[in-house]
């Protein structure tokens, strides 16, 4: 979202990084937006926050979340989401309703680098629990402290995430239920037979909305909106992937720039 002068809520964006580097914003953090009107009359967004204090008036609006116009929205904050779809028919309904495949994510820590793990990422083709393992001490600027230890991060499958979910319930998990989904995940990762000792941490995360199961902008990209200069963008936009966001945030991006060069055409 832009404003005179230029400042960015993080209207229940993921992808605010990439905007900054893009637009050269303020961030402003720990602002969840609750509510969104489009003014007609001064032609800018409305915008106030979940407790219902007035954030001020944007020129332009890039949200991120695919739950904007979703009563996803209303289960997680009782709230009614912030986009109101019935006042912009050019938008596309499937923002009500996107259909995602849930995921537990588990960080393991080892006291040493697993030598017997040959690369720094591989995935599972066979298993009812595991989908794939990288080793986020590989990563730049993610270097273990001290450095002889090595942590990785495990995802599991759709089909298992699915299945604890469904017995466990929608709620927050508890303690014991993600301390059993984090010994059943790294008993799967020793089963690899590749020697995985114990580790020195353990603890798995619940992604009930990790991935995208549709793609509701196909090779547009991202939902733009002229008329309101509304971006809507996101991996549900494009491709369940860090590419398809990125892809689609700079979709966004460009379409606002292309307004900022040819302010007539607003």
């Amino acid at each position: 979202m832009f404003q005179r002068p230029r400042c960015l809520y993080r209207c229940l964006m993921y992808m605010h990084t990439l905007l900054l580097l893009l637009v050269g914003v303020v961030a402003k953090f720990g602002v969840t937006v609750g509510k969104m009107d489009w003014l007609q009359d001064r032609s800018s967004w409305s915008l106030a926050s979940l407790d219902g204090k007035d954030l001020g008036y944007f020129d332009y609006v890039v949200a991120t979340d695919k739950n904007i116009a979703s009563p996803a929205f209303s289960g997680l904050t009782g709230r009614p989401p912030p986009l109101d779809l019935s006042s912009f028919p050019r938008l596309p309904t499937a923002l009500q309703d996107i259909p995602v495949r849930p995921c537990f994510a588990l960080m393991v820590a080892f006291s040493e680098p697993l030598a017997t793990v040959p690369v720094h990422g591989f995935s599972f083709n066979n298993s009812n629990s595991l989908s794939w393992a990288f080793c986020n001490s590989s990563k730049p600027g993610r270097a273990c402290v001290p450095p002889n230890r090595q942590s990785w991060v495990l995802h599991s499958t759709t089909e298992y995430a699915s299945k604890v979910i469904n017995n466990i319930g929608p709620r927050k998990p508890s303690a014991e239920a993600l301390a059993k989904v984090a010994e059943e995940l790294f008993r799967e990762f020793q089963a690899t037979g590749l020697s995985i000792p114990r580790p020195i941490f353990l603890k798995a995360h619940r992604w009930g909305a990790a991935f995208p199961a549709i793609a509701i902008s196909g090779d547009d990209k991202c939902v733009w909106d002229k008329s309101t200069n509304l971006a809507i963008c996101g991996d549900f936009c494009t491709s369940p992937s860090v590419e398809g966001a990125v892809l689609s945030a700079t979709r966004g991006v460009s379409e606002i720039l292309e307004c900022l060069r040819c302010p007539s055409s607003i």
